[in-house]
């Protein structure tokens, strides 16, 4: 905060000496400036007299030239008055300060110093943060204490950003808030700095599902209980990944899993148990599984495209033998680039025409600043390759041709 202040001061007297200086120099150098254009009419008068004498043309060019001498006397500009100039400090003054109270007036009323007052506060008790949620937590921690913890925490990571537990704790924070893209960015960071990968791709996993990454999630887990087949985590990570697709059959088949390995007094074991029945009551409604092709879809802009604040992004796919009706279809507003989704016939524009109905798919992004797809104005699209039906993709589009 500090040196928030010398910067601002710094700043204040910048922009004083930007508005006082000329206020001082102008005068002088307006008066300079004319006495200067009359001294030069004065000698290009003076010469056109001498010629007009040498050619005869004049009878007294003596008095003409007194009478010249004299004209520019006249003309030429003194120093001001001793009053005006005693008056100069009390207008600098004046100056400087109204400057300086417009100045930290406007901050005051528009600036963030309550928020950076209140970052600070926050900042300064991380340790009696970590107590309350994190070591000695009970009914009274809140959200809001969560995510306070969560801005000191970054701001020391911040300064200190090579702890890979740090940013592990990050991420998992940001898991309980729900906040995707936070927890995935911050694990993303931990993954690379530790040297026991696997304690960190499973939350990354549930982070890359949750931002839409999900072939790229199931890999992870996959991976990990190849290594280590008791990992409960990991079981329970890829359970609710199969629940969030309607797959019950596997989620119940993932959950099971996880009873044959846990022991029966364990603090989760009946949590599981009501995990599989609420799986088994949803299986036997009119909800299916999502089967058929997925394709996990990194969308990015290409420099040229605009920025428009309202623009909306569609991501969908057609048939690649023809026609621009979408099979399946997912509308992003205020989307923010990179960004990655999974279309699959989830996403079915019509049940029984999506993916599965064709041999081969193109899939398309497109920005429409209008919000509407059908419109063109000022809209740009990108393109992937043609796409087999038969089995997941994961794939990049970037949008770089105007429509």
């Amino acid at each position: 905060m500090t040196v928030f202040w010398i910067l601002s001061a710094a700043l204040t007297v910048l922009l004083a000496l930007v508005i006082i200086l000329p206020l001082m120099r102008g005068r002088a150098e307006s008066s300079e400036s004319r006495n200067e254009l009359n001294t030069r009419l004065y000698r290009q008068r003076l010469q056109e007299l001498k010629q007009e004498s040498e050619q005869g043309l004049l009878e007294d060019d003596a008095a003409l030239q007194q009478e010249l001498q004299k004209s520019l006397l006249d003309d030429v500009v003194g120093d001001e008055p001793a009053a005006r100039r005693g008056r100069s400090p009390l207008v600098l003054i004046s100056a400087l300060v109204l400057v300086v109270l417009v100045s930290y007036g406007v901050y005051w009323q528009l600036g963030a110093h309550r928020q950076v007052a209140e970052w600070q506060r926050v900042s300064a008790e991380l340790p009696a943060l970590s107590r309350h949620v994190l070591i000695q937590p009970d009914e009274t921690v809140t959200d809001q204490d969560v995510r306070e913890l969560m801005l000191a925490l970054r701001t020391r990571l911040h300064q200190d950003g090579d702890d890979y537990r740090g940013w592990l704790l990050l991420g998992r924070l940001a898991l309980e808030l729900r906040d995707g893209e936070t927890a995935r960015d911050a694990l993303d960071k931990a993954l690379k700095l530790t040297d026991e990968p696997d304690a960190v791709r499973v939350p990354y996993a549930e982070a890359l599902a949750m931002t839409g990454e999900t072939l790229r999630a199931e890999q992870l887990v996959r991976g990990v209980l190849t290594r280590q087949p008791g990992n409960l985590e990991a079981w329970s990570v890829f359970a609710f990944m199969a629940l969030q697709q309607n797959d019950f059959g596997q989620a119940i088949a993932r959950w099971q899993q996880m009873l044959e390995i846990m022991p029966a007094d364990h603090p989760r074991y009946a949590m599981v148990q009501r995990s599989i029945a609420f799986a088994e009551q949803q299986a036997g409604s009119e909800q299916s599984p999502v089967t058929g092709p997925r394709y996990q879809v990194e969308v990015n802009t290409a420099s040229s495209v605009p920025y428009h604040p309202g623009a909306v992004l569609f991501v969908f796919a057609v048939d690649a033998a023809g026609g621009e009706m979408p099979l399946v279809a997912r509308r992003i507003e205020r989307p923010s680039f990179p960004m990655t989704i999974t279309l699959s016939n989830a996403d079915a524009m019509v049940p029984d025409n999506n993916l599965s109905s064709r041999e081969a798919v193109v899939i398309k992004a497109r920005i429409a600043p209008s919000g509407n797809v059908t419109d063109a104005t000022d809209a740009w699209e990108g393109r992937s390759g043609v796409l087999d039906t038969d089995e997941d993709s994961q794939l990049s589009v970037l949008i770089d041709t105007p429509l």
